[in-house]
């Protein structure tokens, strides 16, 4: 099984991936390591391949070209393409994303030692600056490729990190990709932390007991649902499975904090639009 593995950053891509090779024995290619062997071949530094790369789109498709043509040629191996593109060039994968809170994100970015390009005063900061890179990375995705690389419907599988350890989501991707490659997922399969899912009806509401989800400016908003969430909330889970849909959403923001006091936690990054 191939898996094309994409995600925010911070979310743990690199830890999962890392755990998947260890324990699960996948063969791991970044886009870091196709860099390289581009750069080799063209015998010049991955440097002056990236600074190329930052002045000509079209070297772009040379990356994409080697992705398709690994993924034909390793077509059976169980191999994981760690990019945030691989998604729509490696032929015939399970398409993983991974969500993390943006929050949660900056403070494991800010725990991290990522060199000196890479040091932030604050959470605060360290949260803005991520979601500003992974928007006009997402821009440059679309200029390029005419694709949103955050539209979830282009996945098989969403997963988030804000609450389940990177033991959890690896155990769990496995198991889907082996669900995958017995019958193809007809929709896209989601599941979030509970406290990423943000509610559109009052505390108590129990309109069913299947979690719907939206999801607007990335934010997850719950269509349907809600007494489950509130269970769920309540309960501590680190993982929940969600259908996905692109409903319109009303967001109401004075329902948070109902959601907090009862369920007792705090969401780490709330809606503020």
């Amino acid at each position: 099984m191939q898996i094309a593995f994409s995600g925010k950053l911070g979310s743990g891509k690199s830890t999962v991936c890392a755990i998947l090779k260890e324990k699960y024995g996948y063969e791991i290619y970044s886009t870091g390591t196709i860099q390289r062997k581009i750069a080799e071949e063209m015998g010049i530094s991955t440097l002056e391949l990236n600074k190329r790369m930052s002045e000509d789109p079209a070297l772009d498709h040379v990356i994409d070209d080697a992705v398709v043509e690994l993924s034909r040629r390793r077509a059976g191996d169980n191999l994981i393409y760690d990019s945030r593109m691989a998604w729509h060039f490696a032929e015939n994968t399970f398409k993983v994303y991974m969500y993390v809170d943006p929050t949660v994100a900056a403070k494991r970015v800010m725990l991290a030692d990522r060199g000196s390009v890479e040091k932030y005063s604050s959470i605060d900061e360290a949260r803005e600056m991520l979601i500003a890179r992974s928007i006009e990375e997402n821009k440059r995705f679309k200029d390029i490729y005419k694709v949103d690389n955050f539209d979830y419907f282009n996945y098989d599988l969403i997963i988030d990190s804000t609450s389940a350890t990177p033991e959890q989501i690896a155990e769990a991707i496995v198991t889907e990709a082996g669900k995958y490659s017995e019958s193809p997922f007809t929709q896209t399969k989601v599941m979030l932390s509970p406290y990423v899912l943000f509610p559109t009806k009052q505390y108590g509401t129990d309109d069913g007991e299947n979690i719907t989800v939206s999801v607007n400016n990335g934010v997850h908003y719950v269509i349907s649902g809600h007494g489950k969430l509130a269970a769920l909330q309540l309960g501590n889970a680190s993982l929940v499975e969600a259908t996905l849909t692109r409903d319109a959403v009303i967001a109401d923001h004075g329902l948070y904090e109902e959601y907090e006091e009862n369920g007792n936690f705090k969401y780490e990054t709330k809606p503020i639009d």
